[in-house]
């Protein structure tokens, strides 16, 4: 046993090495690895947020690399035996047969026990390492659904007649909006925060407009600069901007001195403001202070930032400063300064009053149901205050002409984001359903709005406290059985939801012991599995626990 462990560990290095490229390869050998053997039945989550379907891990494809991996992650991990694992710093970790090894260039990484169940260990991790604050991100984030025009502009394109025509629709739906949020293409270029003035001839009579409806408002921002232009050579170069004599853009990594580094990401070629330096942060956190109260606009959509390939093309002012940092510094602009934000990355952003958007998600059913994993483990890496991907999914080709389309699963999406802490539309549904469907959806839209005051009691409970709001079953009832992939989940200690996403309108419900009364009125005495069959699309299975075992 011993022997297979001690080829399995050096299987591990070589391929992290070889999988991470030369810079990791020339340090594996500093490497201190731990190997870590379950108790019994034990089960970890953790790491990484687009990895959340696959949670609790038995096995993993590949070593998953903290340091290189895109959107939000965390140095830490979390066991149903109540044990944790934590580090300031990123890691490498595996798991073969719910054997978990853990590799760090920095120190040993080893297990820490803190109880005996999964909500033991993670609220003592939460409260030692990413303790919250007692503030959340806007109140209206939760308490109504958000509407982001990506999916309308990808399709008519980005300029104000759209914008306009847009709002307009949607003032006539009948479907609640708390906020408005407008996504990329604005801008003349990366950096300038203008409006690209012939396709937007009146900016503030547009968001003014917006607020009058009623609407909060917010906007596409990245952290980049288009090379060239005249915020690149201010940023490099101009009055104002020089501090101490450096520049406020990370450099490139390939070439010695203070030459600015670019990173090839989805929109182009871009430089970046180096938020791991304080005159960097300041600038950039000014920037849009400038820009937010010059037009009107509450707040920001933060896109893109994702780690891998700043980590392979930057350097910082601070050599000891990684990618990773620059995630975190980038997240803690909008938790400090506005409080209608919202980040699809992060590193060890646990605790902080953001708003966090899990991964583009397509228009497929599979895409669907690995969704609820994700929202769950949202909770467990300490980033409660989740947003799915926008109803329908968020993949544009999808409602071009000749892309796949599916009324049903647009609405068994919206269905599962009713009763996410967070709902996002962004295809109207008016374009897209067939009357009967639109009414369908309006209907989710408003139980979302029902539940609104329960569902923001317990962001407020997690302000506080750092306890999901979106459970898995194994947080809420430990050593029960539910330690275990699932796309049901506990909305706080009172609501189980199990959301259809199959296309054959079924889904099967594992009630725990005690009383429990479905959205249909029927009574339950767990436990019970409940198969359902023939889920019509306007029924979001649900079931309020009445009364616990005595």
């Amino acid at each position: 046993m011993e022997r297979r462990t001690f080829g399995w560990r050096f299987r591990f290095l070589a391929y992290t090495a070889v999988a991470a490229g030369s810079v990791l390869a020339a340090s594996a050998r500093q490497r201190q690895v731990t190997v870590v053997t379950p108790l019994d039945g034990e089960k970890w989550w953790g790491g990484i947020l687009h990895r959340g379907w696959e949670m609790p891990y038995g096995n993993t494809p590949r070593p998953i690399d903290l340091g290189l991996e895109g959107g939000v992650t965390a140095p830490f991990l979390v066991s149903s035996a109540g044990r944790y694992v934590w580090s300031d710093r990123p890691f490498v970790y595996a798991f073969t047969n719910d054997v978990l090894t853990v590799a760090s260039d920095v120190e040993k990484v080893e297990p820490i026990v803190a109880g005996t169940t999964l909500r033991d260990a993670y609220l003592a991790a939460s409260a030692k390492h990413f303790p919250f604050n007692g503030r959340t991100p806007a109140e209206l984030l939760f308490a109504k659904p958000q509407w982001n025009n990506w999916i309308e502009i990808a399709i008519q394109g980005m300029r104000q007649t759209s914008v306009d025509a847009y709002t307009e629709a949607l003032a006539r739906s009948g479907f609640p909006c708390g906020v408005y949020i407008m996504d990329g293409g604005w801008l003349s270029h990366n950096g300038s925060y203008r409006f690209h003035a012939p396709d937007f001839p009146d900016p503030r009579g547009m968001f003014r407009r917006i607020r009058e409806k009623g609407w909060k408002a917010m906007i596409w921002t990245a952290a980049f600069v288009s090379p060239d232009c005249r915020e690149y050579k201010l940023l490099r170069h101009g009055k104002g901007y020089m501090i101490d004599g450096k520049d406020v853009l990370a450099y490139d990594k390939a070439r010695p001195g203070r030459h600015a580094g670019v990173v090839w990401w989805w929109s182009g070629i871009s430089c970046v403001w180096d938020l791991t330096y304080a005159p960097g942060w300041d600038d950039y956190a000014q920037t849009l202070r400038r820009f937010a109260a010059e037009y009107g606009i509450d707040g920001f959509k933060w896109d893109a930032g994702d780690v891998g390939p700043m980590a392979r093309t930057l350097r910082f002012h601070d050599p000891a400063k990684r990618a990773v940092d620059w995630a975190h510094d980038y997240v803690r602009v909008g938790a400090e300064l506005f409080p209608y934000n919202e980040y699809r990355v992060g590193f060890r952003t646990g605790g902080m009053p953001v708003m966090q958007r899990l991964p583009d998600v397509h228009h497929r059913w599979e895409a669907i149901r690995r969704v609820s994993g994700m929202v769950q483990a949202a909770g467990l890496l300490g980033s409660p205050y989740v947003v799915a991907d926008m109803v329908g999914g968020g993949e544009a080709t999808t409602y071009r002409p000749g892309g796949f389309f599916s009324e049903k699963l647009f609405v068994r999406s919206c269905a599962l984001a009713a009763l996410h802490p967070m709902m996002q539309f962004s295809a109207a549904p008016w374009r897209y359903l067939s009357p009967g469907n639109v009414e369908i959806c309006r209907a989710f839209a408003n139980l979302h709005v029902e539940f609104a005051p329960y569902i923001l009691d317990l962001a407020r409970h997690a302000a506080r406290t750092g306890e999901p709001i979106v459970r898995t079953m194994e947080y809420e009832f430990p050593h029960a059985g539910f330690a275990k992939p699932m796309t049901q989940f506990m909305l706080g200690p009172k609501w189980l939801v199990a959301p259809v996403t199959a296309e054959d309108d079924a889904v099967t419900v594992e009630l725990p012991t005690g009383r429990w009364t479905d959205d249909l009125g029927t009574v339950h005495v767990g436990p019970k599995t409940l198969t359902l069959t023939h889920v019509p699309l306007g029924r979001l299975p649900r079931y309020a626990r009445t009364e616990t075992e005595k």
